[in-house]
């Protein structure tokens, strides 16, 4: 039988096998992973033979929570807390008067290929604003896999006008149509109503969608719902049923160990971005209690106004940094790290059957990255292996060479197949300096 494509040779990182690296080689068929050997493969085994050697192959990376239309803001942002970016933005809506749909498009775009190019195989765009079916087209473009959070508000200033049911409809329909994940974009904290969530909770059932919400973020927000509840904001969710196995909350810093059980108890997914949460002073989330605990964590870089990149390698080793200062030095294993990366993220949109580990039958997302450079040097492999080690805490995206998705190859040698990457940069940077010039006005 010949594959239509083969990678020989790599060193093979999966969370199946518990991430134990090995020299192998991964055939594909159509979509799938097909056979994975060990050792190397001749070149007569498939169509398309892929030098692995001196390469990781691992699965591709799950970005859970980013915001693509603030990359065209990338950087306008610093030396800001979120409060303040709030009042500083609000009077143009963060940026909305000044831009078009067309420059929302093509910010998202270059969201998609940075993150593509970085080894991200799965985004979850939360959109500030709808752009209809073309959000659909702008993901879809750039072949990446992915879920598009549609805010349930037609405007962030009027929390009970809902989006209308048969754009709903129309919005999950296109979104199925080109296997991207639906889902309904819940509110924040200074929304919270009993009835309004109880109805945002019934659209989401009646359509068989997930929701997100930005949850337990900061401390201001928190203080709203203590001031109108008495509680905090997980504990409101969890006493009104609000709370459940097709909720990813985002961020989820501020928790309690009575929370945490809430959340583990439910099956609510987490979403944590940990470079944002340190820009903005958000804070410290309690993750390794959440992994000792059960809830499953997965990683986001949020947007460019909050982080600047899109890079999920970053994400890993600041991750392990930041609660190894606050926690220990063994409060999290590198394995926790990679999970969040790539299975658990696999889990948070249900797909970890088809997703997330390299293994016969599933879906063949996987990327290779350079190890033949000084950074990356030396790596061993066996009972003393340090992959793992170069993987969390030396790799950056620009490291990774080729992505696959859905067994389509969509960067090679470093290069974007899908796309005309300059076109994109040209025309984001065309509405950055559109909003540069109305903020010096």
């Amino acid at each position: 039988m010949k594959y239509d494509i083969g990678v020989s040779g790599a060193v093979i990182v999966s969370a199946h096998n518990g991430y134990k690296p090995f020299i192998g080689s991964v055939l594909v068929n159509g979509e799938h992973i097909a056979e994975i050997l060990a050792g190397r493969i001749e070149k007569d085994f498939c169509t398309e033979w892929i030098n692995g050697e001196g390469k990781i192959l691992m699965p591709g990376l799950v970005n859970g929570h980013c915001h693509g239309d603030m990359t065209l803001a990338r950087g306008l942002g610093d030396d800001m807390t979120l409060f303040e970016q709030n009042k500083k933005f609000t009077d143009t809506n963060w940026f909305y008067t000044l831009i078009h749909d067309e420059d929302r498009y093509y910010a998202r775009q270059l969201t998609y290929c940075e993150a593509l190019l970085s080894g991200t195989t799965f985004i979850m765009e939360n959109m500030y604003w709808g752009l209809g079916r073309k959000s659909v087209d702008a993901m879809d473009e750039t072949g990446i896999r992915g879920a598009l959070a549609e805010d349930v508000r037609v405007d962030f200033s009027k929390p009970d006008e809902l989006l209308s049911d048969d754009f709903l409809s129309e919005y999950v329909k296109q979104c199925r149509k080109k296997q991207k994940i639906p889902v309904l974009g819940s509110v924040s904290e200074e929304d919270y109503d009993t009835g309004r969530l109880k109805r945002i909770e019934k659209i989401a059932e009646e359509k068989d969608v997930y929701i997100t919400c930005h949850l337990a973020e900061n401390t201001w927000r928190q203080d709203l719902v203590k001031q109108k509840y008495q509680t905090t904001a997980v504990n409101y969710l969890y006493q009104n049923d609000l709370l459940g196995k097709n909720m990813i909350g985002s961020h989820v810093v501020y928790v309690s160990e009575a929370e945490i059980k809430q959340l583990a108890k439910t099956d609510t997914k987490v979403v944590n971005t940990p470079l944002c949460e340190m820009k903005i002073q958000d804070g410290v989330a309690p993750i390794p209690q959440m992994i000792h605990a059960g809830v499953t964590v997965c990683l986001g870089t949020d947007g460019a106004m909050w982080n600047n990149s899109n890079d999920i390698f970053r994400e890993m080793k600041g991750m392990y940094l930041l609660h190894s200062l606050t926690s220990g030095t063994r409060s999290l294993k590198k394995t926790d790290i990679l999970d969040m990366a790539t299975i658990n993220g696999a889990k948070c949109f249900g797909l970890e059957k088809e997703y997330g580990t390299i293994e016969v039958g599933k879906k063949a997302d996987f990327i290779l990255i350079e190890t033949r450079t000084p950074h990356m040097q030396p790596l061993l492999i066996g009972e003393q292996e340090t992959v793992t080690s170069a993987i969390v805490f030396n790799a950056t995206g620009s490291d990774v060479t080729d992505v696959f998705v859905d067994g389509t190859q969509v960067v090679k040698n470093r290069c974007l197949l899908t796309m005309d990457v300059t076109n994109v940069m040209n025309r984001v940077q065309m509405a950055a300096e559109k909003i540069a010039r109305a903020l010096s006005s």
